[in-house]
């Protein structure tokens, strides 16, 4: 009998607008759907939205999302959290898979659940970036005491933590000393199309960025970038306009921008039609303050086409696999350099680019490794 997995996430699909930690736990699922049985909680609403999903039934199970999966849309604006603590008992599961550190209802009042003893599951909790230095340093006065509060309660000990590599481990350590950790990486999607190139012509580059719409993706590094380059520049800015404040200060910096460069917002995309867009660029931007994995990075690669990032990922030495840049914010002269460079390149150097960024893709989907971490988180 195969063992049972429920997972608790605020979004689940159909909801993409929360980014990377939804396509996790997608593309987790779908990895290990023939190993484990897996049960899904989350809410009915994406993420900073009012109105609930349409077509889906709340407060029952759902199996036509994921087919096979069941998951079980609690009604946001009214659920109470001992409808969580129904749902737990009712699976009775042998892990409880935890997302993000800070969540109210699908972390915390879990944990609180575990440190009474009221859950029989093993708890698996992935902090999923939360411990970076750009994420805790917004509303540390919450979070702070928070973590102090776990490391007292002496819950720490009922508690497996998945680091996604060995930075995250080390931030796990920092703050939560002597914490049970098992590196495994994000899984990306193991969909991947023939490769395919759009037209390059040397002097033009066609750039996207993909990415929720906050401080910590560093949209107005890359615009203040953008004022210092010479060569032609179209930009599209793809992702949720979560922080509307740091967005009118985006705007502000467009409308200063040199003819050469051209910037347009295409708005919230959904996972399944990122493909595509992603195809008509020649070039994937990012200047993120930190991510433990980047969904949208390797989304990039996947469609075959390199990136320029900053040094704040897992993803480094780039340029030596011709796969893209990945550069310090301390240089942001680099980053301009870098956009000139590419801009340069004629049809050829475009594709062997791409190639490259390609076959990196799929030579990383297809190391068995990955389903061996999780195999060992899950064990």
């Amino acid at each position: 009998m195969k063992k049972k997995i429920l997972l608790l996430i605020d979004w689940f699909v159909p909801g993409y607008k929360a980014g990377g930690p939804i396509q996790s736990c997608v593309n987790l699922i779908a990895c290990l759907k023939n190993d484990y049985d897996f049960f899904v909680l989350t809410t009915d609403t994406d993420h900073n939205e009012t109105l609930p999903y349409e077509g889906i039934e709340p407060n029952t199970w759902n199996r036509q999302q994921m087919p096979g999966i069941p998951v079980y849309y609690l009604k946001k604006n009214t659920f109470q959290k001992k409808e969580i603590f129904q749902i737990i008992q009712q699976v009775n599961a042998d892990f409880i898979y935890l997302n993000h550190l800070f969540s109210p209802s699908f972390v915390i009042y879990p944990l609180w659940l575990a440190w009474r003893s009221k859950i029989n599951g093993k708890i698996i909790l992935s902090p999923r970036g939360a411990l970076h230095q750009s994420a805790l340093a917004e509303k540390f006065y919450k979070k702070g005491p928070f973590i102090q509060l776990l490391k007292l309660s002496g819950l720490i000990k009922k508690i497996r933590f998945q680091a996604t590599n060995d930075k995250e481990a080390n931030e796990i350590t920092q703050y939560l000393p002597h914490a049970e950790i098992v590196i495994a990486n994000n899984l990306p999607s193991a969909h991947q199309e023939a490769p395919e190139y759009c037209k390059k012509t040397s002097g033009l580059i066609k750039c996207i960025i993909v990415s929720r719409i906050v401080p910590i993706k560093n949209h107005l590094f890359l615009l203040n970038v953008l004022k210092n380059v010479r060569t032609n520049v179209e930009l599209s800015i793809v992702g949720h306009i979560e922080d509307k404040n740091y967005w009118e200060e985006c705007l502000k910096m467009i409308a200063t921008l040199p003819p050469n460069i051209k910037v347009s917002y295409k708005g919230s995309v959904q996972n399944k039609m990122l493909t595509s867009l992603l195809k008509e660029h020649h070039l994937f931007v990012l200047p993120t303050t930190g991510e433990n994995f980047g969904h949208s990075i390797f989304e990039a690669w996947l469609a075959g086409r390199p990136v320029l990032i900053s040094n704040n990922t897992p993803w480094r030495q780039l340029p030596q696999d011709k796969t893209g840049w990945d550069i310090s914010l301390q240089s942001p002269e680099l980053f301009a350099e870098a956009l000139e460079e590419a801009a340069l390149w004629n049809q050829q150097e475009f594709e062997a680019y791409a190639k490259s960024s390609w076959m990196f893709a799929n030579n990383f989907i297809h190391n068995p490794k990955n389903k061996e971490d999780y195999l060992k988180l899950f064990s």
